[in-house]
């Protein structure tokens, strides 16, 4: 595995979480390190997505992380091209991680590292059965908090400036871009909740990919109830050229849709375009999303899409200028109604 030698540079960065939101959480049943990359169009890479999951908790019991499909300790690395994504997962001993409070350092020796003093932190995911990797240098900027409830589930998200060191076996590329650096936490049930409510969630971010260093974006979550956007449930914005603001929630409306096919056979359906609304007290941002790379079929009912977008910030007053940029999508669908 290629090792991070990440500086401890110390410093901070008005309201980034500190190297404790980053270590496993006492008391949880599960951690997730995620690893996120976006690039602006004509970039040869598109997206880019890494995590290492380990689970805990008593045998037989479904942690909260199985929206995201993660059920089992895996370190996964997914990336799309304008014309291709290529997926590699490999189930890993959820056995002791090494961990320091000295900085941040978190390591499953050969599989994955986590190294760094805020604002700057590495991240490093290694494949071995597929001989790929990737090692990701975060600058952090400012955060999201999806979820903070302890050690029932916590997820913060630092939305960052990025280097990418992408390999496989002898071929290896760097990327600069937008990044994401998160880590999620929580608790697990007897049950496999997944299967009990008819629901669905679509995720977009959003990178401007605007220089300066601000890692200027957006970010929200919208709910699903039998395959209709139905909830906005949070999101948050650093609009070009303006301080960060939470919103309330992504307003999701799909315009259409294209058809998928899985890995074995089932067909399901793939957003081509759709309208996204987050709104603040003052106004709202909204924009228009089409699809710009294959689907990673790797959710029920969907998957990880990029994508390019257009929008404006509407005050009653008056509007911004047009801005554009790329993005990132995670959609699911666990009622089966979206492929009708």
């Amino acid at each position: 595995m290629r090792e991070i030698n990440i500086p401890s540079l110390g410093g901070s960065v008005h309201r980034v979480p500190g190297a404790v939101h980053l270590l496993p959480t006492s008391g949880a049943t599960w951690d997730g390190w995620f690893a996120i990359g976006i690039f602006p169009a004509g970039s040869t890479l598109r997206w880019a997505k890494a995590h290492f999951f380990r689970k805990g908790g008593p045998a037989g019991w479904h942690p909260l992380s199985a929206v995201e499909c993660l059920v089992e300790s895996e370190v996964m690395l997914s990336w799309a091209t304008d014309d291709g994504v290529e997926t590699f997962t490999g189930k890993v001993d959820p056995g002791p991680l090494e961990s320091s409070t000295d900085s941040v350092r978190v390591s499953l020796p050969g599989r994955f590292a986590l190294a760094g003093s805020r604002p700057r932190y590495g991240m490093s995911f290694s494949l071995p059965e597929s001989g790929s990797g990737a090692s990701f240098d975060f600058q952090a900027s400012w955060p999201i908090w999806w979820a903070r409830y302890g050690r029932l589930l916590s997820y913060v998200g630092q939305h960052s400036t990025l280097r990418l060191t992408l390999w496989r076996g002898e071929t290896e590329e760097t990327h600069a871009g937008f990044g994401v650096i998160e880590h999620v936490s929580g608790t697990s049930l007897p049950f496999d909740f997944t299967r009990r409510l008819p629901f669905g969630y679509h995720w977009d971010v959003l990178a401007f990919h605007t220089p300066g260093g601000r890692a200027e974006s957006a970010a929200g979550l919208s709910i699903s109830l039998k395959g209709e956007p139905f909830l906005g449930l949070k999101a948050a914005a650093r609009l070009p050229g303006r301080n960060e603001v939470p919103m309330r929630g992504l307003s999701l409306r799909y315009l259409e849709f294209a058809q998928g096919t899985r890995p074995d056979g089932r067909e399901f359906l793939v957003p081509a375009s759709w309208e996204g609304v987050m709104r603040d007290s003052r106004g709202e941002f909204r924009y228009v999303a089409r699809a710009a790379t294959p689907v990673a079929p790797v959710l029920p009912g969907g998957g990880f899409l990029g994508f390019e977008f257009e929008g404006a910030y509407h005050h009653p007053y008056r509007s911004s200028a047009l801005w554009s940029g790329t993005g990132f999508t995670e959609y699911a669908d666990f009622s089966g109604e979206l492929a009708r």
